[in-house]
């Protein structure tokens, strides 16, 4: 599989964009009407899904929550509209929980459509553009975002391919990684099979 993403990629563009600021950031679809953005992003993503099929490649969308197109349902109708059966959708805790989405939509997914998942955790956010960097700075398990209600979101599709975590900590990628390893695996192992 081959990770797609909704543009911009680098957040300090949309906090350019959100200020009237020049910036020579990939500024993505920011500015254009929704309608617009739809459009184009299913242009380019059946484009793309043509091209990985021939190599009996999926490509898999992670909607960035500082995005225009930040929303699972968003992307749920990209995926749709595109008409492609090799495009899927990867859940990442973080960026649904920061894009407003909700436990109880990813619930609601098709597990045909899911890729995979990503198990990430925040500090408290209440609106504005999501700032990744701070945010994420803080270890699996301690944040805001209640891991436990996510995973069971998840599992209540029939899910049951890969898992994966994602540490912004600053501090855990200051210590011995082993250690934190291990106890990554404890807290996803304890999630994800109970």
């Amino acid at each position: 599989g081959i990770q797609v993403m909704t543009g911009p990629v680098d957040v300090r563009a949309v906090v350019a964009h959100a200020k009237g600021e020049h910036t020579d950031l990939y500024k993505g679809m920011l500015g254009f009407p929704r309608q617009e953005q739809i459009a184009a992003t299913v242009k380019n993503l059946s484009r793309i899904a043509d091209l990985a099929a021939q190599f009996d490649l999926l490509l898999y969308l992670e909607p960035m929550s500082w995005t225009p197109l930040n929303k699972i349902a968003d992307n749920v109708e990209i995926i749709e509209r595109s008409g492609r059966d090799n495009i899927r959708l990867i859940v990442d805790y973080w960026h649904c929980f920061t894009a407003g989405d909700t436990p109880d939509v990813v619930a609601r997914l098709s597990k045909d459509l899911l890729y995979g998942v990503h198990i990430s955790d925040s500090r408290p956010f209440a609106a504005g553009i999501p700032i990744e960097d701070d945010l994420r700075d803080i270890e699996m398990g301690s944040g805001v975002i209640d891991l436990k209600l996510w995973t069971d979101a998840v599992k209540a599709t029939g899910y049951d391919d890969w898992w994966g975590c994602e540490s912004f900590s600053r501090k855990w990628h200051q210590e011995n990684a082993y250690e934190i390893g291990r106890e990554v695996h404890r807290q996803m192992k304890q999630l994800v099979q109970g």
